[in-house]
């Protein structure tokens, strides 16, 4: 077994009534780079994403489209593993709530709550009720009336159904004062509004929910052990798959290992499943919650209007890869969207962005510099000497912000390191140099832009690793199991290294593409 440091992330599994929309792209990329960076710190790191396939909901939109439901959520989590595949997301697995695995720890997990509850003074922890409440299909949960807006849902814009029937329901009020002193760890929610809002909704006092619905009504779910008239609330099932994707509690050694999850990384219209219900079904389970829970915002449309199809201002994941690829759009969007907060897609800024960032900054200076190192020093890198740009207090920042999931503020760290040594190049004038014949000036110069390279292909390997790979590669440097110890240092270029000739890393996009 590894002796590495685990670290388990996941984003939260995407709903398949659909296709992958540009918020799922988000979390992806935000979820990818932390992932990237665990590894960049030694970590084992377990990194899964993947589909929630139940409830009435996709059961409904299959029967709309004349399809077998498996055979529909089949072709949807295949659109989702290609998302993943083409936005270069390095996912250890993929869970698909249909899957048997999933279906068994669900089972498990329920069994547990049972039992628990049985040996509480504050059990049972799950109970049946007749129950009637409004139902809002597109969100697949119980609407109370302050919720409602004239009426409907806010997020659907639907009058929900007013379902009577006997349900199963969990005993969340039992957990309030259990809640409450998990948030004293004022680490657990990232950022602190979303932290507070978990805080006030439990303060605010909680009601027990449903967690099961008739089978008849939606048969398309994982039915309740030991009662088939009910089958298990879709949210319910899937908040579980955190625990199915490590193995949990079949294969002990890997979910020992493995759980509680470093963190989950999610979008805000679920912060309360996951801040609230989830921990408390966890203690209810006697199983710990997760170490942290960063909840990030949406992309919004340009003027910062929410995206929608009535609007139509819907930007799809494919429309961003094609006009920027890959690489790029990974950039941008990390760049332009910062985690805590919401960010808007403004073509014609992310057009002047990846001009001035990547096809001048980044682009240009390593170009500039792998053909200097052609022209005056038959493509060999020198002998490094002083830093002129401390980066040892640079790799200190830029750990801090990823560590505090502030993506956008580690990209500026770096992007500060690529403008100071284009600043470099301007002020040193290694041509005057070499036409001067100062050779030691010139040797000192190019070194310490080859070195300066070398650290800012590592700093972007989080964020676009492709890049960051043809960077390093291209001053052969060794990519593989290295870690930020192992190369933070200023000096590790050693000299005579080779030195490939320049190539253009982002070519130019014209404004009307």
């Amino acid at each position: 077994m590894t002796t590495k440091q685990p670290f388990y992330l996941t984003t939260a599994i995407a709903y398949a009534n659909g296709a992958p929309h540009i918020g799922f792209a988000l979390e992806l990329i935000y979820a990818d780079a932390i992932a990237r960076y665990q590894r960049m710190m030694g970590k084992d790191v377990v990194f899964v994403t993947g589909t929630d396939e139940h409830g009435q909901k996709i059961a409904r939109k299959a029967e709309e489209l004349g399809k077998d439901t498996q055979t529909y959520v089949n072709e949807i989590a295949d659109l989702f593993k290609a998302l993943s595949k083409d936005l270069s997301i390095s996912n250890t697995d993929f869970i698909r709530t249909t899957e048997d695995r999933h279906k068994e720890t669900v089972k498990a997990f329920w069994d547990l709550v049972i039992e628990n509850g049985k040996n509480d003074p504050r059990g049972p922890f799950l109970y049946t009720k007749k129950y009637s409440g409004l139902y809002c299909v597109g969100c697949e949960s119980f609407k109370t009336d302050k919720e409602l807006v004239d009426g409907k849902c806010p997020d659907h814009h639907t009058v929900p159904e007013m379902i009577e029937e006997e349900n199963y329901f969990f005993k969340l009020t039992a957990f309030e004062q259990d809640l409450l002193a998990l948030y004293q760890d004022e680490n657990f929610v990232y950022p602190e509004t979303k932290f507070n809002e978990a805080i006030q909704l439990v303060k605010g006092g909680l009601e027990d929910i449903s967690v099961s619905r008739s089978s008849k009504q939606v048969p398309w779910g994982i039915p309740v052990p030991g009662d088939d008239t009910q089958n298990i609330y879709v949210w319910f099932d899937a908040l579980v798959n955190y625990l199915s994707a490590v193995g949990f509690p079949y294969d002990k050694t890997m979910s020992e290992r493995f759980w509680p999850a470093d963190i989950h990384i999610i979008g805000k219209e679920i912060n309360r499943f996951h801040t609230v219900l989830w921990p408390a079904m966890l203690m209810a389970a006697g199983v710990k919650p997760p170490k942290r829970v960063g909840v990030h915002g949406w992309i919004l449309a340009k003027g910062g209007t929410k995206m929608s199809k009535t609007l139509g201002n819907i930007l799809e994941p494919r429309m961003l890869l094609d006009v920027f690829g890959v690489e790029a759009a990974r950039y941008l969007l990390l760049r332009e969207i910062p985690f805590n907060g919401d960010g808007e897609y403004d073509h014609d800024r992310y057009l002047a962005r990846y001009g001035a960032d990547l096809a001048n900054n980044l682009g240009n200076l390593v170009f500039r510099v792998a053909s200097m190192i052609q022209k005056y020093r038959e493509g060999k890198a020198g002998t490094v000497g002083n830093d002129p740009w401390n980066t040892s207090d640079r790799w200190k920042q830029y750990t801090e912000q990823m560590e505090g999931l502030r993506f956008d503020q580690a990209l500026e760290t770096t992007w500060t390191l690529i403008r100071d040594a284009n600043k470099y190049i301007d002020d040193e004038k290694p041509w005057s140099l070499a036409k001067e014949g100062k050779e030691e000036d010139l040797d000192r110069v190019l070194a310490a832009l080859a070195e300066g390279i070398r650290h800012i292909g590592w700093m972007l390997r989080p964020f676009m690793p492709q890049t960051s790979e043809t960077i390093l590669q291209s001053i052969h440097q060794d990519t593989e199991e290295k870690t930020i110890a192992d190369i933070s240092a200023w000096g590790l270029m050693q000299a005579g290294t080779i030195i490939d000739p320049g190539i253009p890393l982002f070519p130019r996009i014209e404004a009307a593409a």
